[in-house]
This record gives structure tokens, C-alpha cells and sequence, in this order.
């Protein structure tokens, strides 16, 4: 190695002689590629088809007597590889059966190393798939485009791979931050329309965006804390705060199950409270003044929605109006809820949220 002046004392490797089996791999995967060649798919892209035989003459010892014995037979097993750039590579292995006569056994080259089982991709493929799908939100049709291999083959192998790793991790180890909110599920006539979501706000403490932890049919206040029960004592203690709207339901769930967590109310439905106050004070002097609802041409109904436009971003005709509705002595109640609403949004859009937090 060398130091890199630029990186400071960081280690750079050496270069060295462009080897093949190397970046694609193969050495570590016990193979040797023999021979190759490239199948165009008509778009720029194409398949790689590469020759390669196991590189351990071990596996014709015989476990039993360790004789070295003769290969039998052998045939060519197709396995999907990771795909360079926009080209797929397929390696054409050449698995061999040995039989050992004095102990009439027989046995094959063992591809454990690069492939799981009898599947057509390799270990790699399947994990270079995964990524792409869960972190950059690839479909499964893309990749196996690229791959060039069947939906089917990739999909199963995909669910099983994250499958495999979900019931190895805890997803609920480190959340002491949860929000929950409902969600229109169905549009249909029948069956439960909502679906009680619940998101792991930890990761927003370090600048990292927020994850879905789960989603349960219905919206009441027993499907969040059938929830949290089944979360078990540990988790339901580690939580600390619970980000919610104004539904009771969700308040009378986290009373009951998470009794040392602090509840709040997310920024959204804070900024939509204020609002309806200040609608409820407009109306009510819209109808002390002419009995009746706002009709078009009036003051107070013309202005309804200008109201609740946030004040940096009104248009010079909308500030003018406001303005002058709001100076009119009559509308003071108007103008002081007109001030809280627009204080609470400037609030939560300070640069600085500990700022923001003082001025709330």
C-alpha cells in the first residue's frame, strides 16, 4: 500500500494485474472461468455467459478412505451472478459427480459457497437484489430485467432472503419514539376501511428518516393497545414518546399501555387545530354581525381562506385584505386568533428547532 497525499496518511493498494475472476468474484467463490462469451439483447445490453469448473481437486478425495477417485459424470448447472453495469452474467458451472468404487458411494462438487441449495441465483445476486429493493426502491421486474432471469426466481428468492433476515433482527430493540396515525386502507363498501399505522420516529433524532414499524386493521383505540400489548413489558416501557393527532382513541391507548411516555400531538394536526379555531372565531362573528352564514362579497367570507394562508406566502392583494379586516376593531377576537395561528407556524418553520421550541 501507499499513502494517498491527498487523503492524508489513509492507505491506498497498490494497482495490480487485471484479473478477471477478481472483480467478478470467482475467487472467492472457488471457481475458475474458462471460457466466455455475450449474448446482446437488442437494447444496448446483454448476457455474459462465462465456463467455469470448481477449482478443488480435494472434493475427489473420498471422506471414507480418502482415496483421490474418478469423476463419474458431469453436467452444467446455470447460476445467476451479479450483474456488471447493465449486463447480466451467467455462470456455467460444470459440477462434477465422483464415485469411489472400493466404498461404493458417490458425491459432487459442492457450490455451498456460491449458491444457496438448488437455486438459480448465487448468494450475491440475491443479495445485490435485496438492496436494490429494499434501499432504492427498485421493482422486482427491473432487477430481473438486469439480472436476466424470471420474476418468479427472483421474487421467491428476495422474500426469503428478507424474511431470513427480518426473523434474525429485532425491529422493535431500539425504538423509544413511535407516531401513529390511521390510514384509508380500502375504498370499497366492505370490510374495515382504516388501518392504524404505526412509524419508529427514533432515527429522526439523528437526522435519519423515519420507518414503518407495522400496520393494523381498524382504528380504535383496542387495535393500538392489542398492539402494544403484544409488543410485550420491554418494549412498552422503553418507549418514551408518542406522537399522535387528536384522535381520543389513540390518547386513551397510550394512557393505558404506556403510562410513563410522553404524549404529543405531531406538527400537522397542531397547525390544523389552530386553524379550525380560527375558522370557528371567524365564523362566529360572521353570524353576530349579519345572523346568517358568509355569502360572497363580505368581508369576513371573502378573506375565509387568506386567513389561513400562511403570511409570508400571500399575495400582495390577499396581505392588503387581510389587513384590512383585521384592523378593524370589531374583528379584535379574529386578530388575535389570526396572531396564535400564525405564531404556532412559525414555530415549527424556524431553522432552529430548539428555537422554535422557546418560541412555542
Amino acid at each position: 500500500c501507499v499513502n494517498d497525499k491527498k487523503n492524508g496518511a489513509r492507505p491506498v493498494p497498490d494497482f495490480s494485474v487485471f484479473d478477471g475472476q477478481r472483480l467478478l468474484g470467482l475467487d472467492r467463490l472457488g471457481l475458475r472461468a474458462r471460457s466466455m462469451r455475450f449474448l446482446g439483447r437488442g437494447d444496448g445490453s446483454g448476457v455474459w455467459q462465462i465456463r467455469c469448473d470448481t477449482g478443488d481437486e480435494s472434493a475427489r478425495a473420498c471422506v471414507s478412505c480418502g482415496c483421490m477417485c474418478r469423476v463419474r459424470t458431469s453436467r452444467e448447472r446455470t447460476v445467476v451472478h451479479v450483474p456488471l453495469g447493465s449486463d447480466a452474467i451467467h455462470l456455467k458451472v460444470r459440477v462434477r459427480t465422483y464415485e469411489c468404487v472400493a466404498c461404493a458411494r458417490m458425491w459432487h462438487d459442492d457450490l455451498g459457497a456460491l449458491a444457496s441449495g438448488r437455486t438459480l441465483l448465487s448468494r450475491a445476486a440475491v443479495d445485490w437484489a435485496l438492496r436494490r429493493v429494499a434501499l432504492e426502491s427498485a421493482s422486482v421486474a427491473a432487477c430481473a430485467r438486469t439480472l436476466g432471469c424470471s420474476w418468479n426466481a427472483l421474487d421467491r428468492a428476495v422474500r426469503a432472503a428478507g424474511m431470513r433476515i427480518l426473523s434474525e433482527s429485532d425491529p422493535y430493540g431500539a425504538v423509544t419514539r413511535i407516531g401513529v396515525d390511521e390510514h384509508v386502507w380500502r375504498h370499497g363498501a366492505s370490510g374495515d376501511r382504516y388501518v392504524t399505522v404505526i412509524v419508529d420516529l427514533t432515527p429522526r433524532a439523528d437526522g435519519r428518516p423515519a420507518r414503518l414499524l407495522d400496520m393494523v386493521p381498524g382504528r380504535s383505540a383496542q387495535a393500538f393497545a392489542n398492539w402494544l400489548e403484544a409488543r410485550g413489558a420491554r418494549f412498552r416501557d422503553r418507549v418514551e414518546v408518542v406522537a399522535m393527532d387528536a384522535f381520543s382513541g389513540w390518547k386513551q391507548a397510550a394512557a393505558r399501555m404506556l403510562r410513563t411516555a410522553v404524549e404529543v400531538i405531531d406538527p400537522f394536526h397542531v397547525v390544523h387545530l389552530a386553524a379550525g379555531r380560527l375558522t370557528m372565531v371567524r365564523c362566529r362573528l360572521q353570524r353576530e354581525a349579519t345572523g346568517r352564514r358568509g355569502v360572497k362579497g363580505e368581508r369576513l367570507y371573502d378573506c375565509r381562506r387568506a386567513l389561513l394562508k400562511t403570511a409570508s406566502l400571500r399575495t400582495p392583494r390577499q396581505r392588503e385584505r387581510v389587513d384590512a379586516l383585521l384592523a378593524d376593531p370589531v374583528n379584535d377576537a379574529l386578530r388575535l386568533a389570526h396572531g396564535a395561528y400564525q405564531r404556532i407556524i412559525a414555530c415549527y418553520r424556524h431553522k432552529d428547532p430548539r428555537r422554535g421550541r422557546r418560541m412555542m
